[in-house]
């Protein structure tokens, strides 16, 4: 709501529409304040068409306010001996400088307006009595030229906030981009790295075992049904949020068991060691935990195929460190599987957003990869 008056103030509402009004408000102020003549009407009314311009959403030139804005307000107070006319070419000094078109036009109208009121007092011949009301008319003047000036220095700051928020609004949908990109990434890639696993050994069991075979097939099949659903999970983050319907439960730290189960059934060589109530873990760093492993599974059966892989998960009071190491691959990658994925810069940029660290290379003759992710309290404050 503050923004918005902000905006408000210093936009199109103030130069467009609260200039006119007051400018009427001025123009009422001296019929009141001055005999009306048919001559006065003219006068004022040729006085109030850039106003009425203005308030009717049509471009008004500085030159053009500078004229009709001081000037012709100088040749009423001159011959009607209308000062009342002069407040006139106030509001038109404040409504050139919050515009800033024309530097020249604005110091012609400042000092149009100062010396007007001076000229037009001078011709009365109240000089002696009257100068007073000069210099308050030339004090007017600079106010409402400072008032302009906090105006267009309102707008601009206004301007630069638009274009602030409008570069993190692009920045945010493009980390919002990446995230799911590597969400759907970690999915699918564990997903059909399982699937794959257990099709090469019901195919390689098939003639002399049938009933693991099609084991293995219930599994590639039940695998391929959950990345489904991670999938699904995952775009419907991008549902519109007055979208009714039940979205499934991300995965967490206590997934992480049956996700070493799932790939150690499809013939992976796994062995696990959990210390830790992975239960109490929150689910972001949950989910950090589980992506970090499920990615580094399939790296390694990408990169490493048959390599033996030993997971460790450890709570502790403070963090939940997470390591996956390999080692030496068993038989040769294949060459479509020699891919340059997203996979460790996506769970970098995931542990490191919670605040974590994590560290990946070449270990004795395989390869590590260990994450540290602060946990974090129940019902701690969040800033």
């Amino acid at each position: 709501m503050e923004a918005t008056g902000l905006r408000a103030w210093g936009g199109s509402l103030t130069t467009g529409l609260a200039f006119p009004i007051a400018a009427l408000a001025a123009a009422l102020l001296v019929f009141v304040t001055t005999d009306i003549t048919i001559g006065l009407v003219a006068t004022l009314a040729l006085a109030l068409v850039p106003w009425a311009l203005l308030a009717g959403q049509v471009r008004v030139g500085p030159w053009t306010m500078a004229v009709a804005g001081v000037g012709i307000p100088a040749v009423v107070s001159f011959f009607y001996e209308a000062l009342g006319a002069t407040f006139l070419a106030l509001l038109a000094v404040a409504w050139l400088a919050a515009m800033g078109n024309s530097w020249l036009a604005e110091t012609a109208a400042v000092v149009g307006a100062m010396v007007g009121p001076a000229v037009a007092i001078l011709h009365f011949g109240q000089w002696r009595e009257d100068y007073p009301a000069a210099v308050f008319f030339a004090t007017g003047a600079l106010f409402n030229w400072l008032i302009g000036r906090i105006l267009r220095r309102e707008r601009q700051l206004i301007a630069a906030l638009t274009e602030a928020q409008d570069r993190l609004d692009v920045a945010a949908a493009a980390a919002e981009r990446r995230r799911i990109a590597h969400d759907v990434h970690d999915a699918v890639g564990h997903g059909l790295t399982v699937v794959l696993l257990n099709l090469v050994g019901a195919r390689q069991v098939l003639d002399r075992d049938p009933a693991a075979a099609a084991e293995a097939l219930d599994r590639a099949e039940q695998v391929g049904r959950d990345s489904l659903q991670s999938v699904r999970t995952i775009v419907g983050l991008l549902r519109d949020p007055d979208e009714t319907g039940a979205q499934p439960p991300v995965p967490g730290a206590p997934d992480i068991v049956a996700l070493l189960e799932s790939v150690a059934s499809a013939g992976l060589p796994v062995r696990s060691e959990v210390t830790g109530d992975l239960d109490a873990v929150d689910t972001y760093t949950g989910l950090a935990a589980f992506r970090v492993v499920q990615e580094s599974l399939s790296n390694v059966q990408h990169h490493a195929p048959g390599a033996e892989i030993v997971v460790r998960v450890v709570q502790d009071p403070e963090h939940l460190v997470v390591s996956v190491r390999n080692g030496a691959a068993r038989r040769t990658p294949s060459a479509q599987r020699g891919r340059g994925g997203t996979g460790l810069d996506g769970m970098r940029q995931r542990v490191t957003a919670l605040g974590g660290t994590m560290s990946a290379g070449p270990d004795g003759d395989g390869w590590l990869i260990e994450a540290s992710l602060p946990l974090r309290r129940a019902g701690a404050a969040v800033g």
